[in-house]
């Protein structure tokens, strides 16, 4: 024997949609997701620009001798350090030699010579070492970047299609 209640419930087969999150939420949604996208595509287009300038393929690579170290930080919490010094181009003659400030320096001794390459150009004397750690540091945050970019382009994704009827 079967009731009525148990006929009526078997023949509604339709699934009950979702509702969907309230307009403010969708909004609020979508705008985080555009700004990772931003941040990603900032930090993939720097990194990408560093790590190219760390292999050395472009700007003007040279040597770098470090004249003195200094740490900048007031606080003493962590160390950053700038060294000034003089720069020589590989190419170039000893009246060549440009002084500048390196930039992601370490606690130099001075007179260390350091391979470096010219910073972006108009940076203001501003010189870059190369080399595999250089390189590999670059590669590391590009790949960051390119998560953040990843996960901006899916919250944009989601959000968007949440104001489709």
């Amino acid at each position: 024997m079967s009731s009525a209640i148990s006929r009526e419930a078997s023949r509604n087969t339709s699934r009950q949609k979702k509702p969907k999150p309230a307009w403010g939420w969708r909004a609020t949604g979508l705008l985080l997701g555009l700004v990772l996208t931003l941040v990603g595509a900032g930090a993939v287009f720097v990194n990408a620009v560093q790590g190219v300038q760390a292999t050395g393929l472009v700007g003007t690579r040279g040597t770098f001798t470090v004249h003195y170290c200094t740490d900048t930080n007031p606080s003493r919490k962590n160390s950053d350090y700038e060294c000034g010094g003089a720069f020589i181009p590989h190419e170039g003659a000893a009246d060549d030699k440009r002084s500048g400030t390196l930039e992601n320096a370490e606690d130099y001794p001075a007179g260390k010579k350091l391979d470096v390459v010219e910073g972006w150009p108009g940076s203001d004397m501003r010189f870059r070492e190369t080399g595999i750690g250089a390189t590999s540091g670059s590669v590391m945050w590009l790949c960051f970047g390119l998560v953040i970019l990843a996960m901006g382009a899916f919250q944009v994704r989601k959000w968007a299609k949440s104001f489709k009827k």
